[in-house]
């Protein structure tokens, strides 16, 4: 946002909260989940084209997606908050030259992909995760998921769901703490302790969840065998370096990999960073978990999940 508009838009809502909070946390709520819709890259569009154009229905609208190989066990890409497929463009040729299919699609009111449920621009993590489930449930082998940013915390929000996600994650710069950031958005507005409380509450009430639903560290620990690379860069000024670290403190497999100087969205490209989630997706497990078929893993995942579940509940009753 250019400097004279944000400064328009501080000056507008100081006079909003002054006169009525209320309006001025549902201006709030309104800029919150308006979803910028940037354009691929000339390069990146060039590797989309080269891919296989998938159209799926969620909510009733229409969300692209795109394949790269027939068969092989499958790695699928989602991208960030106001991203689009195609930032994740760097991953699919490696992958492919390791005999990986390749998935990735545009979440709701992102990209090639129609308006969310909620029209405009509006959209929530919510609906990239139903998103997700809907792009993988006709996929058969997948064996890995790669997710950048907000595509993360709705990893998490899909894992919640029922989601049998692959034995092995990769978070890139991961969004996971989104109530974090409530605080340091407020400032960017220039708003009032009064409206960010509102906020909070119209938010809470509108998804039917509070905050720490949307945050990763909270995810159940049945969800957690699951192996997980965590890499993140010193300078990166749209999510803190502090949130990765507080997630693979919560996760027992984690792996955390810390870059500099690569930033938010240029650790996407970096051939370093590449290397390491290939190397992390080729390693044994992976490919061991390659040889058996979706059906078979949907089991074992179910069973575990199952398992920790009631163990769970034995210890609660001791």
């Amino acid at each position: 946002m250019p400097s004279y508009q944000l400064h328009m838009l501080r000056a507008g809502m100081r006079l909003l909260a002054a006169i009525h909070p209320g309006y001025a946390a549902t201006l709030m709520d309104r800029i919150w989940f308006a979803a910028p819709r940037r354009k691929p890259r000339e390069t990146e569009q060039a590797l989309l084209n080269q891919g296989s154009c998938i159209s799926f229905d969620v909510h009733g609208q229409r969300v692209a997606a795109w394949a790269w190989g027939e068969d092989g066990p499958t790695v699928v890409l989602l991208h960030g908050w106001g991203g689009h497929a195609g930032q994740m463009s760097a991953f699919v040729a490696p992958l492919r030259q390791a005999g990986f299919r390749v998935v990735a699609f545009d979440a709701p009111a992102h990209g090639a992909s129609a308006n969310s449920r909620h029209g405009g621009r509006r959209v929530t993590f919510f609906e990239f995760a139903d998103a997700l489930q809907t792009v993988t449930a006709r996929e058969s082998a997948i064996v890995g998921i790669i997710a950048h940013s907000g595509g993360c915390t709705a990893v998490s929000l899909a894992l919640r769901a029922g989601w049998k996600a692959p034995a092995n994650i990769v978070f890139v710069a991961p969004f996971a703490q989104p109530q974090h950031a409530v605080a340091d958005f407020a400032r960017m507005l220039g708003t009032t302790e009064e409206v960010i409380a509102s906020f909070v509450r119209k938010v809470e009430h509108w998804l039917g969840h509070p905050w720490s639903f949307l945050d990763i560290t909270t995810l159940e620990d049945s969800h957690k065998w699951r192996r997980l690379l965590v890499i993140h860069d010193e300078q990166d000024y749209d999510v803190p370096l502090a949130q990765a670290n507080a997630l693979a403190d919560s996760w027992p497999s984690a792996q955390l990999v810390v870059t500099r100087g690569l930033g938010h969205r240029r650790v996407l490209r970096d051939a370093s960073v590449v290397d390491r989630v290939l190397a992390f997706l080729c390693d044994e497990p992976t490919a061991n978990a390659a040889r058996h078929t979706a059906h078979t893993r949907a089991d074992l995942d179910a069973a575990y999940e199952a398992l920790v579940a009631y163990g769970s509940g034995m210890h609660a009753q001791r």
